[in-house]
């Protein structure tokens, strides 16, 4: 005989993981744990969910999880949990998931200073949201080695002491900083739906960089941090990216 109780059941997560912490009796045995089943109000899931995962935390307390579809919209949801002999009411806050995906996974340039450089790279949301991809970008790009030159040009300068020397040494940070790289989405931005995956084209116009120096920026984009390496020439024309 199942029995139903009042309890209802707090689920909170992302798709991926969506977990409760309830007092739930699992029984006197710690080395078993009784038969479980979900059944979601979702419509990828009409009847039985996904598989419910039970861990014994504690004499009659338990965590319960279970994942979604990656693409299960964010909002509430209701359903039951069976387990054992016991049947419980939940109800499921799934939350909202921004999460893109770019390929390459990392852009390679090789351009001369203040050139234009065209990108093609394919972007895919596989998070649970709409992802407006806007049409201006910008981001700092910073010499490789240009932290460790500052450092040595601030040791080197004797005359330089106290607050004087921490002055020189933000100087010399500051004169590694070439500027700031413009990124314009010339195809493929706007809205991305979940599942959906676009051919971007993107622009590049970088700052005046130093001939023979290597240069790293990064573009952030929603969850994502897409680096962007850049290796300076002496020609200056406009290339297509690796």
């Amino acid at each position: 005989m199942v029995e139903t109780t009042h309890t209802v059941l707090q689920f909170r997560g992302l798709p991926e993981g969506v977990e409760c912490i309830a007092t739930v009796d699992l029984g006197p045995n710690r080395n078993e744990i009784p038969s479980a089943e979900l059944f979601l109000d979702l419509p990828e899931a009409q009847r039985a969910g996904p598989a419910l995962r039970l861990f014994r935390l504690s004499p009659g307390l338990a965590r319960l999880w279970f994942s979604l579809p990656p693409y299960t919209p964010p909002g509430s949801y209701s359903g039951h949990v069976r387990i054992g002999a016991s049947n419980f009411p939940i109800a499921v806050s799934v939350d909202a998931s921004e999460k893109l995906v770019l390929s390459p996974p990392q852009l390679n340039v090789v351009a001369s200073s203040s050139a234009k450089v065209t990108a093609h790279l394919t972007l895919a949301n596989v998070g649970n949201v709409v992802c407006d991809i806007r049409k201006a970008h910008a981001f700092g790009l910073f010499d490789v080695e240009g932290a460790e030159r500052a450092v040595g040009a601030a040791l080197r300068d004797s005359a330089a002491q106290g607050r004087d020397k921490l002055d020189r040494l933000m100087d010399s940070f500051a004169a590694e900083h070439p500027g700031v790289v413009k990124l314009a989405v010339e195809e493929g931005g706007g809205p991305i739906a979940p599942g959906e995956i676009h051919e971007l084209r993107v622009r590049l116009t970088l700052p005046d960089i130093k001939a023979g120096r290597t240069y790293t920026g990064t573009w952030v984009l929603f969850n994502l941090s897409y680096p962007i390496r850049v290796s300076a020439e002496n020609r200056k024309e406009e290339k297509e990216a690796k």
